[in-house]
């Protein structure tokens, strides 16, 4: 089996919070991993644990991850963050599906003129999209 790594990409223009933690969480490489690349405006050093969520999402749902790797973009930094408990992964996932769907709702409504309910956007995009969205078993 190799060592694939997957990143899931955070859109931009949906806030994320990132809190750095004082202790450390274990990364492990030896399966298939699915990550997180986001912007933060503070550079966050390699190997540093983080609690990461999403402001919007209600109820808050917090979830943990180390970062791999931390690059300046000219606007900031951006950050890949593993998660390396197959809860985080599954977490990570879940707030990033929402994400996607609410970007989804806003681009619908800005392209085509067509407002969406949270639940109607959510179906059009499981049905596009749903498919093509990395997995926790990568």
């Amino acid at each position: 089996m190799s060592n694939l790594q997957v990143y899931i990409r955070h859109p931009e223009e949906i806030p994320i919070e990132l809190e750095q933690l004082t202790q450390s969480l274990p990364v492990s490489h030896s399966t298939p991993s699915l990550g997180l690349i986001c912007h933060s405006n503070n550079k966050i050093s390699k190997g540093s644990a983080v609690k990461l969520r999403i402001p919007f999402v209600e109820p808050s749902l917090a979830v943990s991850g180390v970062v791999t790797w931390c690059h300046n973009d000219g606007t900031g930094f951006e950050l890949g963050i593993d998660f390396d408990n197959p809860d985080a992964k599954m977490r990570m996932r879940m707030l990033e599906q929402l994400c996607q769907i609410h970007q989804y709702r806003l681009e619908v409504k800005e392209e085509q003129g067509r407002v969406l309910s949270p639940e109607a956007a959510a179906m059009e995009w499981i049905e596009r999209y749903a498919a093509l969205f990395p997995g926790n078993g990568v």
